[in-house]
């Protein structure tokens, strides 16, 4: 959808919220949340994945239930000497497993089992839509299936649930906590991304109290609730290393800086110049989470 259809589609939203705010918070969440067709979309990410099918053919998929569907989990084999260690790649919105088969390969020649996750309507996965508690179920159904896991890394929206299922209060769920924590590019809390979608939507504000609504009505709780900084300031025992370009087009470095602030157990590196989507592969961000790992 363009941004002319956007504003359209925006302006269509906020009418119907002069009529039924509560109609007009399920159009726009049904809009935020859905994933549309998981093909690529682009010549770029059609030509990723068609480099990415030997290595994807060296996995080995689960499917695993949810309450929406099913999603894919691949296991991929350590590349050498196996060293017992068995680590969760999550991947970021829009993406797929396919697409960080440079990360996945680094992590695997240091000796280590992958399992790359699919959230809800991405790759191999099922569904249309995706929201927090779906991806944080995907999360716990591959943990329950592969874990614990030594360590979890996850990229852009994929280390948001990441860091929400490692952190997240006991009494809204059980916590998955691994040993490490890596965030690449990652936001820092919901009420963030609502905005970003808001204003480039056109919403009114009636209709972003409308959309809080609903989510708290679907999630129990209210869109400020989903703040994975706040959370990991409560797990100082959950050493977390977060990956950030300041030249990030996508989620800013704002992010990083807030995550930073969550404590001593958090460090900060910057790979400037690497952006949102070159930063998931490049021999800098491996290199970075290698050392973390072995450290």
């Amino acid at each position: 959808m363009t941004s002319y259809l956007h504003k359209v589609a925006g302006q269509a939203i906020n009418l119907t919220g002069v009529v039924s705010m509560r109609l007009a918070g399920r159009i726009a969440f049904r809009l935020f949340s859905s994933t549309g067709s998981p093909q690529p979309k682009s010549d770029k990410e059609r030509k990723l994945l068609a480099m990415s099918r030997k290595a994807m053919a060296e996995a080995e998929t689960v499917m695993l239930p949810i309450h929406a569907g099913m999603v894919a989990a691949h296991r991929f084999a350590p590349i050498g000497k196996a060293d017992g260690r068995t680590l969760l790649v999550v991947h970021g919105w829009g993406s797929r497993i396919d697409y960080m088969q440079g990360l996945i390969r680094g992590l695997r020649q240091t000796g280590a089992t992958v399992i790359g996750l699919d959230l809800p309507g991405h790759g191999g996965s099922k569904g249309r839509a995706l929201t927090v508690p779906l991806a944080i179920e995907a999360v716990d159904a591959t943990w329950r299936q592969f874990g614990p896991f030594d360590a979890v890394i996850g990229h852009s929206f994929g280390g948001f649930i990441a860091a929400m299922s490692a952190a997240g209060p006991d009494d809204w769920m059980q916590p998955r906590t691994p040993g490490r924590l890596v965030l690449i590019g990652s936001p820092v809390a919901a009420e963030h991304v609502f905005s970003q979608f808001a204003g480039h939507m056109g919403f009114s504000r009636r209709v972003g109290r409308a959309l809080d609504e609903e989510v708290r009505r679907i999630a129990g709780q209210p869109v400020a609730f989903f703040s994975a900084g706040r959370m990991l300031a409560e797990r100082p025992d959950l050493p977390v290393l977060v990956l950030h370009a300041e030249d990030d087009k996508e989620v800013s470095a704002r992010a990083a800086r807030l995550y930073a602030e969550a404590g001593q157990h958090v460090r900060l590196e910057w790979l400037n110049g690497l952006g949102h989507r070159r930063i998931v592969n490049s021999p800098e961000t491996i290199g970075a989470i290698t050392r973390f790992l072995a450290s």
